[in-house]
């Protein structure tokens, strides 16, 4: 951890896609700024290995691109959410829950970060240190 004054200590971070590349290296970036993290991939086993090196809160094998199954994941995140990172699909910034899960599927290859803010998952926290709610 940086310090005394982590920027997420107390915030749950979910990385889309972390199990490997950008994705992963987010968590563990999230995990040693004090963040509780949540981590997906399609690999379970990768995925496994990935949650232990993380100390990740929980973690789900799925593919992105099934849209059931990413709807059946967003449902049952835990509450709080502060931020969700998505490492598998095409830039499409603002409010998840905004979105739906064929916009989220269809595309392909980048990388979206979205601060939670207060729609983008039900649960999602609004107060003292979540710095994008509105």
């Amino acid at each position: 951890m940086s310090g005394a004054a982590s920027q997420l200590a107390g915030q749950t971070v979910v990385v889309l896609g972390g199990s490997a590349g950008i994705g992963l290296e987010t968590a563990r970036l999230a995990r040693a700024e004090g963040a509780d993290v949540i981590i997906t991939g399609r690999d379970a086993g990768r995925l496994e290995a990935a949650a232990r090196e993380v100390g990740a809160q929980r973690s789900a094998a799925f593919d992105a691109f099934d849209a059931a199954a990413l709807q059946r994941f967003l449902q049952d995140l835990p509450a709080p959410i502060d931020h969700v990172m998505v490492t598998a699909g095409a830039p499409r910034y603002g409010p998840l829950l905004e979105m739906d899960a064929a916009q989220v599927s269809e595309r392909s290859a980048a990388t979206s970060w979205w601060p939670s803010r207060s729609r983008a998952v039900p649960s999602a926290r609004c107060g003292p240190g979540a710095r994008y709610c509105s």
